[in-house]
């Protein structure tokens, strides 16, 4: 499962006391291991930390917060076809330490940029910080499997797995956003893109947005849309070749899951 959370700090009031604080909290999502890296820059405190959860590359190569050149990333999920990713990338001149996903992230991150989601088959919530650029990208798969809260306000961005990780930070303001209290009492839930706290959001699955020191604004963009699936025009296949189709996709869903180094547990409801 894994859990992320960091901040970025403005007015460089935070540490790395709050920091682990912050990721300790959410030890249950990460029993195997934890990480933290506090980037102290010119302008701002940039807080990266980790809870893991090894699925793959049990090793030291997979501990996180990871960095690549300029680029840091913490990671939260599992990128289904990361082997096929690595060998493209591979063959463009990247070269890898270690084998885990995450590292396949940060070099297609690189190497691609923003279009680098659209090669993702996953399940994942991240960050990425850039040093040079001094910008922090956030991402959250298509289907919003993985959780990601986001917090900007009096010039402190904060980012994590679970909630219970911003009132760890001492400048975290906890204001009840009080139509997201009515939307609960109506829905029985908060919907997304909102949160039970004033300037927290829930990032909206297939988002991403990037957050830069210098400009200090938020603006999530989609990379996916189930619509866009929704609304191709119907497919001309007879009725027993999409049947084959379907099986087909099905069988390699099914075994792009069952990619681990861990033992794999299957549950079925029915």
């Amino acid at each position: 499962m894994c859990g992320i959370a960091g901040f970025i700090d403005l007015k460089k009031e935070s540490h790395s006391v709050i920091l682990e604080q912050m990721t300790n909290s959410m030890h249950h999502r990460g029993p195997d291991g934890n990480g933290f890296e506090l980037l102290n820059d010119q302008d701002a405190q940039i807080g990266l930390g980790h809870r893991r959860l090894a699925i793959i590359d049990l090793s030291e190569t997979g501990h996180q917060p990871m960095h690549f050149q300029q680029w840091w990333i913490s990671f939260n999920g599992e990128i289904y076809n990361y082997e096929e990713l690595k060998s493209e990338l591979v063959s463009l001149g990247h070269l890898f330490t270690g084998n885990s996903d995450t590292e396949v992230i940060l070099h297609a991150y690189a190497h691609w940029g923003v279009n680098c989601l659209d090669k993702f088959i996953g399940m994942f919530a991240f960050v990425i910080y850039d040093t040079e650029q001094k910008k922090l990208f956030c991402a959250r798969d298509r289907a919003g499997v993985k959780p990601f809260f986001y917090y900007f306000h009096n010039d402190l961005f904060l980012f994590a797995s679970e909630l219970k990780a911003f009132h760890e930070h001492p400048q975290f303001v906890k204001k009840l956003n009080l139509s997201a209290v009515s939307a609960f009492m109506q829905y029985g839930n908060v919907p997304t893109p909102y949160c039970i706290f004033e300037y927290c959001h829930k990032l909206s699955p297939g988002h991403y947005f990037e957050f830069s020191i210098r400009d200090k604004k938020i603006e999530p963009h989609a990379y996916w849309n189930v619509y866009d699936a929704y609304n191709q025009p119907k497919t001309t296949l007879s009725f027993d070749d999409a049947k084959e189709q379907t099986e087909e996709i099905l069988k390699s869903a099914c075994d792009y899951r069952m990619v681990s180094d861990v033992p794999v547990g299957v549950f079925l409801s029915g």
